[in-house]
C-alpha cells in the first residue's frame, strides 16, 4: 500500500534535472519563502535557480513554478512534466540522468532507499 505522498520525505542526495534546461536542480533545505501568517510549513525542495529560473520539485508536488506575486510567492504546476507516479510510494517521479548508455533520461522515484525507475516513457526534451 501507497504511503501518503504529504508524509514522505525527500531523498536529498538525487540530482533531479529541470525540465527546462536539463541542469541538475540543487538541494534547499529551508524550501520556498512562505509568509509569516501562512498555517503551511515550507517544505524542503530541489530548486533550478539556473539563470533565474524558479522550478522546484518535490515529491508530493513534482515540478512546479514559484510565481512571485505582490503578497505571497505562488507554487504553480509545471506544464507537462508530472507524468509518473511511483507505485509503490505514490509520490512523483524525476527526472535524471541514466546510468547506463542505452537510456539518456530516466524517471526515477525521489524516496530514499526506493530504486523505482522507468526508462520506457516521457519526453527527453530538452537534449543533454
Amino acid at each position: 500500500m501507497a504511503q501518503e505522498v504529504s508524509l514522505l520525505h525527500l531523498n536529498d542526495s538525487i540530482e533531479p534535472l529541470c525540465p527546462r534546461d536539463s541542469r541538475v536542480m540543487r538541494y534547499d533545505a529551508k524550501g520556498f519563502e512562505l509568509p509569516a501568517e501562512s498555517k503551511a510549513k515550507a517544505m524542503p525542495c530541489y530548486r533550478c535557480g539556473h539563470q533565474g529560473c524558479t522550478v522546484c520539485y518535490t515529491v508530493a508536488d513534482g515540478y512546479f513554478t514559484i510565481i512571485e506575486t505582490p503578497d505571497v510567492p505562488q507554487p504553480v504546476e509545471e506544464p507537462g512534466v508530472n507524468l509518473l507516479q511511483c507505485p509503490r510510494h505514490g509520490g512523483w517521479l524525476y527526472r535524471a540522468i541514466a546510468d547506463n548508455q542505452e537510456e539518456r533520461l530516466v524517471w526515477r522515484c525521489a524516496m530514499g532507499g526506493c530504486d523505482y525507475t522507468r526508462a520506457d516513457c516521457g519526453p527527453a526534451w530538452p537534449t543533454l
